[in-house]
């Protein structure tokens, strides 16, 4: 369930039965532009409330996603950060470098 910047819609959905919740957008976005800005801080207080994988979203890229598995994120959705990419094998190595922040 997507609850933008907001833990009272964490809760909600987790009240309800979602499987995860997740945040966005962190960063300037390509796909939700317009969507509201969330941060690292808002990570850890949903990590204390809520018991569910938590997915973050919005301008996530090998540059910025360190901080916010660091902060609490379970996964990542990411988009331009890896199709945007211009080769396949870009798009390869890309994917591998974001499975190996969760490896540490």
């Amino acid at each position: 369930s997507t609850c933008h910047a907001s833990l009272e819609l964490a809760a909600q959905a987790a009240s309800e039965g979602a499987s995860y919740v997740a945040f966005g957008r962190f960063f300037n976005s390509v796909t939700k532009p317009g969507a509201p800005a969330a941060n690292a801080g808002l990570l850890e207080q949903a990590r204390a409330q809520v018991k569910l994988p938590i997915a973050v979203i919005g301008g996530i890229t090998l540059d910025n996603a360190a901080p916010l598995v660091a902060h609490g994120a379970d996964l990542l959705a990411v988009i331009h950060g890896l199709f945007g990419a211009d080769s396949a094998q870009e798009v390869t190595r890309r994917a591998r470098a974001f499975n190996a922040l969760f490896a540490s």
